[in-house]
């Protein structure tokens, strides 16, 4: 690790890089969570029998979005 650590000490505003990617992770994290809790309950249970139901499986895949 300590040539890594040499290559990126000289690099300018490489201090901003670590925080950058915690925000975007947080902003997806954030994203998804209320994407999660906002999910029609039909469209959930949609979701949840699709593995199950091998009936409907040419239904959903040629079903336009």
């Amino acid at each position: 690790m300590g040539i890594v650590t040499r290559l990126f000490d000289k690099v300018d505003g490489v201090y901003w890089f670590p925080i950058i990617a915690l925000l975007l992770f947080v902003a997806l994290f954030v994203a998804i969570v209320i994407h999660t809790l906002t999910i029609k309950k039909s469209r959930d249970r949609e979701l949840a029998n699709m593995p199950l139901d091998n009936d409907n499986q040419n239904e959903f895949m040629n079903r336009k979005h």
